[in-house]
């Protein structure tokens, strides 16, 4: 395979290359977004508020991206996509990485709020979570066991 760096990505299969830390970032954020949907449903289930709740946690998970990106003047000396920081290059991806990670929070967002719509114990959201994160780290376990 060869190298290719972060702003080079032009395929989902390069989500693949990740270091495991990114998918431990990534699944951690789902796993907060639910049970924080979780609590918010509990208070006011009422579907108006699936709208402002899904799109203000997109906001808060793009804004640092493009704070970094605007004040980032080297956005194009990125390291390969194996050897990337989470700290130092999140917001150095391939502008469509954003729009299929932003596009996978609201799913589990939606996912969340209509589950719990049929069932509000704590064993269902035990229940999510446990089936999120094995999605969400599924790439992670297939690279794993393929070598």
């Amino acid at each position: 395979m060869t190298p290719k760096h972060l702003h080079e990505m032009n395929d989902l299969r390069d989500m693949g290359r990740f270091p495991l830390v990114i998918y431990a970032g990534a699944t951690g954020n789902v796993l907060v977004t639910i049970v924080a949907t979780w609590f918010l449903h509990g208070w006011n289930n009422e579907l108006w508020l699936l709208w402002p709740w899904a799109v203000g946690l997109l906001a808060l998970n793009l804004a640092p991206v493009v704070i970094l990106r605007f004040l980032d003047r080297q956005l194009l000396k990125t390291p390969p996509i194996e050897h990337m920081n989470f700290f130092r290059d999140q917001h150095r991806f391939a502008t469509w990485v954003y729009a299929v990670a932003s596009g996978n929070l609201f799913f589990w967002i939606v996912t969340a709020w209509v589950f719990f719509s049929m069932w509000r114990e704590p064993e269902a959201l035990a229940g999510l979570l446990a089936v999120a994160l094995g999605v969400t780290t599924f790439p992670a376990w297939v690279r794993l066991f393929r070598h």
